[in-house]
């Protein structure tokens, strides 16, 4: 089983996957914070950082995927903190902001399309909803002081561009769409993926 998580910065996509992944035994990946030389510096200056933090996320995400995949041929389960696919939504808006040019843009693209076919959709695509204002208080919250300059429109944007791509991919994969507004127990959580999939979920055995 490969669940992946999607959704919008501060939805509550790594509080989520730390605790699918415990309650369901599975191998958890992670959106690459602390490891990710680029970050302070693209929230400083966007237009000068855009393509080359872009490049770094989507070279760690697709190596992520990659190891993914080979764990599912292993029967291995996982859920990951954002998939690949988000990470392209994420330069996307870049571009549509003015931050990245076409030229770069279509660099990137480019290197996408060319990654496209080695990589498999998750079983089950989870899409947190959240209003931009959720989000923008659990920013503040968790007080990285990158992210503090993030407005409303860059999340309602965001929001748009995830919205769009989930829609897009309702025919390859199974896509459950959750509320996020108020965090829900994980429990919940795996009983709504077993519906959408009509499966039953093995736990491990509590010790």
């Amino acid at each position: 089983m490969f669940i992946g998580i999607v959704g919008s910065i501060g939805v509550g996509k790594t509080r989520l996957t730390e605790a699918l992944a415990q309650r369901l035994g599975y191998r958890a990946y992670f959106e690459p914070v602390k490891e990710n030389p680029y970050l302070d510096d693209f929230y400083h200056d966007m237009k000068r950082w855009a393509c080359v933090m872009q490049f770094f996320m989507l070279t760690h995400r697709f190596r992520q995927h990659l190891e993914i995949q080979a764990l599912r041929k292993k029967d291995i389960s996982v859920v990951q903190d954002q998939v690949i696919y988000g990470d392209v939504l994420y330069a996307t808006l870049t571009h549509e902001l003015g931050f990245m040019d076409d030229r770069d843009f279509l660099n990137y693209s480019s290197h996408f399309e060319t990654l496209r076919p080695l990589l498999m959709l998750p079983d089950v695509v989870i899409h947190l909803e959240t209003t931009v204002e959720n989000a923008l208080q659990r920013i503040q919250r968790r007080g990285r002081s990158s992210e503090q300059a993030i407005d409303a429109h860059y999340l309602t944007s965001l929001n748009r561009l995830f919205t769009k791509w989930t829609a897009s991919v309702e025919d390859k994969t199974q896509v459950l769409r959750l509320d996020w507004n108020t965090f829900q127990p994980v429990e919940d959580v795996v009983k709504q993926i077993e519906r959408k999939l009509e499966i039953q979920l093995p736990l491990p055995v509590e010790t």
